[in-house]
């Protein structure tokens, strides 16, 4: 992975200058990721089919160095009640392991013109999430251009951070600065 950080365009991508990573299931972590200051680890899934509930991707991890951040990759909004449990048992276990559990991060691409219900259903799963844990989303750079300002100040006034994804597929997005620019305007 940290070999396609290369850009062809220059000296590849230092990892050890950064202080937060994300983790994905399956991929071996270095060594030197003990040393970072947080961690966003891809625990599971709640996937398109209904009925399918919280799909989990790993095992607890039991981790003494980073902060680490929960990661639930999410397909669809209609969550029955018995995901929200598995989500928050998750949360639980991986705190009883231990860890220094920074809080609940969704990564969902919303449509812009879906934040209104993406709003509801984190405002929603806030309300269920204890308060020691932070709620963290991802975003995409287009809300900047398009989304809706009250549905964009109500994912801010509900979420404690938004992680905005400067890339598509294996490269960054040129000219991403300008939509971040844009993006500062919503406080």
């Amino acid at each position: 992975m940290l070999a396609a950080c290369g850009t062809g365009r220059g000296a590849p991508v230092d990892p050890r200058r950064y202080e937060a990573f994300f983790l994905w299931p399956g991929v071996k972590a270095p060594d030197w990721l003990d040393e970072a200051g947080e961690v966003y680890v891809l625990a599971g899934e709640v996937r398109h089919r209904a009925g399918r509930g919280f799909v989990p991707l790993r095992a607890t991890p039991r981790v003494s160095g980073p902060a680490l951040w929960c990661v639930v990759r999410v397909e669809r909004l209609d969550w029955e009640e018995g995901v929200y449990l598995a989500v928050l048992r998750t949360l639980a276990l991986w705190e009883q392991a231990g860890n220094r559990l920074v809080g609940l991060q969704v990564d969902f691409d919303a449509a812009t013109r879906g934040l209104g219900r993406y709003a509801e259903f984190l405002a929603d799963l806030r309300r269920r999430l204890p308060r020691r844990w932070k709620l963290s989303i991802t975003g995409l750079m287009d809300w900047s251009a398009g989304g809706d300002a009250a549905a964009l100040a109500g994912l801010g006034a509900t979420v404690d951070e938004i992680v905005v994804q400067t890339y598509q597929g294996r490269r960054t997005i040129p000219g991403y600065e300008v939509y971040l620019t844009a993006l500062a305007r919503l406080g």
